[in-house]
């Protein structure tokens, strides 16, 4: 802890505002401005106090705490207009680490009339810097984290909310929409840096009305950036690891410039580690930036940046059978090439580009009335390739393409890089127009998207070094007339258009806050698809109407109950829903398009109960029935993972989740959550001509049982901190005849933090260990039906087909050294 003797220099008497500001016992964040005899008179002096801002990249003063007057008779003595004060306040430190935040950061206290949990940079700061969003919110209750690396950043790593895939979840950024418009993955490791993160809010159930998503069926995640500092500096991070893992990490803050209100940074960050599982290297270069301008009252003008470059080697998916066998080796391509060979692993991996540009602004339009509005651009492209065969004389879709001419034939076959290049573009505005007036705020607002996407799967040749002639698919294999042979071939346009109004009242002294909203958002799809033989052309337009309601009653200042009902859907997902995946060694799809498939919609309602104090608690009930349940079962076709995405009817999801976090008590903040899930599919599912028994079964991936259990400790120069994370044994096909065993896994972390000196502001060494028990486990699986022969409802006997597995992230080992500047 830090102490600080402050003098504040009051107006005369006569000219203080009449009112009090209202005073807490206990450590807390304030911001006053008022001076109060009342107050003074029992012992407190108000005046105003700088708060410690996690968005400042410079040293800034810490957090504070009113302390009453060790004698308050003598603070009235003193000379007039002159008072003196003595605040204690938390962590100084250059990563935005405060330790006022309960659960070591994991916990902050809520208020929303709906189950969500806040993870602020009490946590974020003293995870690995090579961590992604999806890896610091694994503590929260409801989610389960597939992590597919060592060091949380891999792109094939995943995870599940209340047993619902994340494409199920809404995800933005400083309110802009950024997960892929197409199949609704947050791709979280392209956005923002670690170190660049100032708070993630998870919303389990009920995603904002706000928020500018469309398939939060499951709730949302927001992710916020760190503001620029109020003064010039910066901050920097070195990390080196095991598998040859180094990363750098440079953020630069502007501060004011000169007199005008606007401050800025941009950060920049390169980090590469070789694969923990299997040959080739991981990279990835980062660039975040913003520029703010803040003027009058309540008006704020932000424009930030993003761009993220990434390559990564795949890892196989694994049946149960060669997991048993082999273990982790089954899950890895081959290090070598040898002629013929399509498994070598620099055929399967994948590159991608992603920059995302949003402006969100902020206008106090005076009479109560508030406007914000946010236009945001999001490109994204990449080449996910596949090793795999190819006939020499192939066909383009259902047309013969004659002899293709493909060097290192054998027996009429040659190993080929098959390309699936994705290019698409989304950019939209979201605005909200809010008007207070009494105990009453109307909220009204309209988004508009517009996307398009162009995705083309061309092959190509592989040279003797057995790598592609281009990754991105640019020297494609040409028939005898010229025309690129190609296994799908895409272009889709959607826009949308939502508009909502939302009404929040508050009586009895707002202890009671009543709340209803109303979206009502319009699709329109249109797609084409230039192999020949394939249908050229597919659209469809869709409406949802989205009713929502909620209240809360704060019981005690400190105690607030709470209820919500929702309602929540989710377009079908992928160019693959509304195209064929076509064979090119035969004039017949590898995989038909599902364009037969209808939007998921969900009805949630949920009630809660949350305490904060010195032991911050957070419980509630949750119920979801869902119609058209969207699923997909992902098999090999050739040598490419592919999804074909079904109509798994009705589900019902019930459950309870909790969790409870210590207030810092000497250094000391302990946290554990808690979720029980029961989730069961409704209907028996279509299985060629007949259908499985599946009705009554539980879901595949939703355990029953995740606990997550940890303890944080920080003096303010010595820190460490482990968590626990528990997630029982999940059903892997919807007949329930195929298991992934339950798993624990430990992550560990120590660090020691300096006093500035020269131009190091509060420098620190740190050590993150994640799976320190090396735990070798599954941890994610990729569906299935059946994985053994079944009587079908109407007689037949239906054949099982093994589901695949995501090997989960073996021991990670992370050093950093951070210093402010």
């Amino acid at each position: 802890m830090i102490k600080v003797e402050a003098r504040f220099r009051l107006p005369p008497l006569a000219m203080r505002r009449t009112h009090c500001a209202a005073l807490m016992t206990g450590t807390m964040l304030i911001q006053v401005s008022a001076f109060c005899p009342a107050a003074l008179a029992r012992g407190a002096v108000v005046g105003k106090a700088h708060a410690y801002s996690a968005s400042k990249a410079a040293p800034a003063p810490a957090p504070v705490a009113v302390r009453p007057a060790a004698n308050p008779a003598r603070a009235r003595t003193l000379s007039p207009g002159t008072e003196s004060i003595q605040v204690k306040g938390g962590t100084g430190s250059a990563t935005g680490v405060t330790n006022t935040t309960p659960g070591g950061g994991l916990l902050a206290v809520e208020h929303a009339p709906q189950a969500i949990q806040t993870v602020t940079r009490d946590f974020i700061a003293k995870q690995s810097p090579t961590s992604n969003p999806l890896s610091l919110i694994q503590y929260v209750p409801g989610v389960t984290l597939s992590n597919a690396d060592a060091f949380g950043q891999s792109n094939q790593s995943s995870f599940y909310m209340r047993g619902m895939t994340q494409t199920s979840v809404g995800y933005t950024i400083n309110g802009i929409p950024a997960a892929d418009t197409s199949n609704y993955v947050p791709y979280t490791s392209q956005v923002a840096d670690t170190e660049n993160i100032q708070k993630l809010s998870v919303e389990q159930g009920v995603a904002d009305i706000t928020l500018p998503v469309y398939n939060a069926v499951a709730g949302s995640i927001r992710q916020t950036m760190l503001d620029p500092a109020d003064h010039a500096g910066g901050l920097t991070t070195l990390s080196y690891g095991n598998h040859q893992a180094s990363r750098e990490f440079v953020r630069l803050d502007s501060g004011e410039i000169g007199h005008s209100g606007v401050k800025a940074f941009a950060s920049y960050s390169y980090g590469t580690h070789a694969m923990w599982l299997g040959p080739g290297r991981a990279r990835r270069s980062h660039v975040d930036s913003m520029l703010l301008k803040e003027w009058g009252k309540g008006n704020s003008a932000r424009f930030f940046l993003t761009y993220n470059q990434a390559s990564e080697p795949y890892l196989l998916s694994i049946s149960m059978k060669d997991w048993k066998q082999y273990g982790r080796s089954a899950a890895y391509y081959d290090p070598t090439y040898t002629p013929g060979d399509y498994n070598y692993y620099r055929l399967n991996a994948q590159q991608t580009h992603s920059l995302i540009l949003g402006a969100p602004l902020v206008f106090n339009l005076g009479h109560r009335l508030t406007l914000t509005t946010s236009p945001y651009y999001v490109h994204i492209q990449g080449a996910f390739n596949n090793g795999q065969t190819q006939s020499e004389y192939g066909y383009n879709g259902t047309q013969p393409t004659g002899n293709l001419n493909i060097p290192g034939a054998v027996d009429g076959d040659a190993p080929v890089m098959a390309v699936d290049y994705s290019n698409q573009q989304a950019g939209g505005l979201n605005t909200v127009l809010s008007w207070k007036s009494g105990h009453n705020e109307l909220q009204a607002g309209y988004w508009y998207n517009y996307y398009d996407q162009t995705e083309i799967a061309p092959l190509t040749q592989i040279g003797a070094n057995g790598e592609g002639e281009n990754f991105w698919g640019k020297y494609p294999i040409r028939g005898a007339d010229g025309t690129a042979l190609m296994q799908f071939n895409i272009h889709l346009i959607q826009q949308l258009n939502a508009l909502f109004v939302s009404d929040t009242y508050k009586l009895f002294q707002d202890r009671v806050t009543l709340n209803a909203g109303f979206k009502y958002v319009m699709l329109s799809y249109s797609s084409t698809n230039l192999i020949p033989g394939d249908q050229y052309h597919y659209g469809r337009s869709d409406t949802q109407p989205l009713p929502q309601v909620s209240a809360s009653w704060q019981v005690t200042p400190n105690d607030q109950i709470y209820l919500d009902a929702a309602t929540a859907f989710k377009e079908p997902q992928g160019v693959l829903v509304y195209a064929t995946y076509w064979d090119g060694s035969a004039p017949y799809p590898a995989q038909a398009g599902s364009t037969n498939l209808k939007a998921q919609y969900s009805i949630s309602e949920e009630i809660g109960y949350r305490h904060k104090g010195l032991v911050t608690l957070s419980a509630s009930f949750f119920n979801y029935n869902s119609t058209n349940r969207q699923s997909s079962i992902s098999t090999y076709v050739g040598g490419r993972l592919l999804a074909n995405y079904i109509n798994a009817g009705g589900q019902t999801s019930r459950g309870f989740q909790s969790a409870l976090g210590l207030r810092p008590w000497h250094g000391f903040s302990p946290y554990v959550s808690f979720q029980y899930l029961h989730v069961t599919t409704d209907n028996n599912l279509p299985r060629g001509t007949d259908y499985i028994r599946s009705a009554g079964k539980i879901a595949p991936y939703s355990p029953k049982y995740t606990v997550n259990v940890g303890v944080s400790y920080d003096n303010g120069h010595f820190f460490a901190n482990g968590y626990m994370s528990y997630v029982s044994s999940q059903y892997s096909t919807y007949m329930d005849d195929e298991k992934m065993p339950g798993y624990a896994l430990g992550n560990v972390t120590a660090g020691y933090r300096f006093k500035s000196f020269w131009l190091a502001k509060y420098p620190q060494i740190q050590v993150n260990a994640m799976n320190v028990s090396d735990r070798k486990y599954l941890s994610a699986g990729n569906g299935g039906l059946n994985a053994k022969s079944t009587t079908g409802v109407f007689g037949s006997t239906i054949a099982g087909r093994a589901p695949t597995y995501i090997v989960g992230g073996g021991f990670g080992l992370v050093f950093s050294l951070t210093s402010g500047f």
